[in-house]
């Protein structure tokens, strides 16, 4: 049995996986499948044989004559030592009968991060260059689309996965508030209800559609990779430099940091170290100095008493 098909007969029903997490599970499989030049099972999972495989893909130019990046090579090695780990856990054997033991190859490191937002004169002039965009996204007018989407996304820091699962039966347009389902969430664990601007809940009016509607639709089921797409035309019009749809939330966390307020319950993080270390960009909130709290030592020279 191949691990593409213990992903998918197996592993993906009993732990419940969604559709794009299969989705990007199998996309490291297709690798690792190019790396062995046959469909990997579980007897390829060793750990010489998967530290090779992360070296290979580490050095091979693949999509768009790019490097993998740190992070995406993280989460290829993740995805193997998961499935594998679960394997273990249920004591597998090999094809020659023996007990898989649990992975021991080393983890790819991943350099710290440093968060990038758009500053809000960024996001204004998205807004402006949105509201001349012509034609129609799922049958609402491309203008409506991005300046009301832009705002919802600043407004309430929500991810854009949970933004384009909203439905209308989820606008209340008299409290203005959007509610977002667990379902439609990350980690599906928390329903939560984040308010918007009088303005944004009279322009979401505008083009209210029926309870079980999507307030923005996309194209089909490619949606998210057309729809980054989209917003880089929109960064290039307006004479912005692109950063994806997570830049708004860090936008939202690094100007709430900036008046004095924690990020961590609009955002939904179990500790403010998440948004310290992921969400805050310097640029909005400004740089902490240890100098401001250092006493100085360099006192003004006295010249000795005659």
């Amino acid at each position: 049995m191949t691990l593409r098909e213990l992903l998918i007969d197996r592993v993906a029903p009993l732990k419940n996986l969604s559709d794009r997490t299969v989705a990007m599970y199998v996309s490291t499989l297709d690798r690792f499948r190019d790396f062995l030049g046959h469909e990997p099972t579980v007897d390829d999972l060793d750990d010489l044989v998967v530290s090779k495989f992360l070296r290979w893909r580490q050095v091979t130019q693949h999509s768009r004559f790019k490097l993998i990046s740190p992070a995406s090579l993280a989460k290829d090695s993740a995805h193997i030592r998961s499935l594998w780990g679960w394997l273990a856990k249920k004591r597998w054997k090999k094809s020659d009968g023996e007990l898989l033991e649990f992975p021991d190859y080393a983890r790819p490191r991943v350099p710290k991060p440093v968060p990038k937002a758009y500053k809000s004169e960024e996001l204004a002039k998205l807004v402006e260059t949105a509201r001349r965009r012509k034609g129609a996204v799922a049958g609402k007018p491309a203008a409506w689309y991005w300046t009301t989407k832009i705002q919802a996304l600043f407004q309430t820091g929500e991810r854009i996965g949970a933004i384009m699962q909203i439905r209308w039966s989820e606008v209340d347009l008299e409290r203005n508030t959007l509610t977002f389902l667990a379902a439609t969430r990350k980690g599906h664990r928390e329903t939560i209800t984040r308010p918007i601007t009088p303005q944004l809940s009279k322009m979401l009016a505008a083009q209210k559609g029926a309870p079980g509607e999507r307030v923005w639709a996309w194209l089909d089921d490619r949606e998210m990779l057309s729809c980054y797409a989209s917003l880089r035309v929109l960064c290039r019009c307006a004479g912005v430099a692109y950063k994806p749809f997570h830049a708004i939330r860090k936008s939202t966390a690094s100007y709430l940091k900036r008046a004095g307020i924690s990020a961590k319950k609009q955002l939904g993080h179990s500790s403010e170290e998440m948004a310290e270390n992921h969400y805050y960009d310097e640029e909005i909130t400004g740089r902490e100095s240890n100098l401001d709290y250092l006493p100085d030592i360099d006192k003004p020279h006295e010249p000795p008493a005659a």
